[in-house]
C-alpha cells in the first residue's frame, strides 16, 4: 500500500496533476525527497521518475549517489596529481544549472571530508548551493534519514530548507512495511 501511494504521488507530480497540490506545502517547483526504511523502493521509484522524464518529455535528469559526490570532490587529477575539489562537484552543485538533479542515498556518504585542514560536508554544501537557485533549480533526494537525523548529520539549516525545496514522501515507515530486496 505505501509503495502504491508513493507511485501515485510521483505520477501526479510528473504529470503536473492538480490533485498533487491538495496537500498543503506541495508544489511542482519543489523537488522530491523520498525517505524511509531500507529496501522500501526509494531508488527504484526515483529511477523510474528519471526514466519517465527521459521517455515522455525528452528531458535528462542527472543522477549521482551521495558517495559518488564525495568521491568526485576527493578524486585526484591524473595530470596535476591534485584533488578535483570543487571542480569535481561543480556540475552537480551549480545554483544556476536548471536541469534536475537526483542525489541518491543521502546519509550513506562520509558526512565530512578534509579539505586542506578544514572539515567540509560535501552534500550539505551541494544542497545549500542548489537551494540558492531554488525555485529555478530542482533537486531530488532519496534517503533513509529521518528529519531529526538530517538535523544531526547536516545541521538545522539543511533540515529547515528541506521543506522549502522538497515535496516529502515517506516510504517504508509503517509496521507492515516490506523490504522489497528480500522479496
Amino acid at each position: 500500500p505505501e509503495i502504491l501511494k508513493a507511485i501515485d504521488l510521483i505520477c501526479q507530480y510528473l504529470n503536473n496533476e492538480k490533485e498533487f497540490l491538495s496537500v498543503e506545502g506541495r508544489s511542482f517547483s519543489k523537488g522530491l525527497w523520498l525517505y524511509g526504511s531500507f529496501g522500501s523502493g526509494k531508488t527504484a521509484l526515483i529511477s523510474a521518475y528519471r526514466e519517465a522524464k527521459r521517455v515522455l518529455f525528452n528531458e535528462t535528469v542527472g543522477l549521482k549517489t551521495c558517495v559518488d559526490m564525495n568521491d568526485a570532490f576527493m578524486c585526484f587529477d591524473v595530470d596535476t596529481n591534485e584533488r578535483a575539489r570543487y571542480q569535481g562537484i561543480q556540475k552537480f552543485a551549480s545554483k544556476i544549472d536548471i536541469k534536475e538533479k537526483i542525489f541518491d542515498d543521502l546519509g550513506a556518504e562520509e558526512t565530512t571530508v578534509q579539505d586542506y585542514g578544514n572539515k567540509l560536508c560535501i552534500m550539505n554544501y551541494i544542497l545549500t548551493e542548489r537551494h540558492k537557485g531554488y525555485p529555478s533549480v530542482k533537486t531530488h533526494v532519496t534517503t533513509n534519514l529521518t528529519r531529526s537525523q538530517v538535523d544531526d548529520y547536516y545541521g538545522g539549516r539543511l533540515e529547515s530548507r528541506m521543506y522549502e525545496m522538497f515535496n516529502i514522501i515517506k516510504l517504508g515507515g509503517s509496521v507492515d512495511s516490506i523490504d522489497h530486496r528480500k522479496n
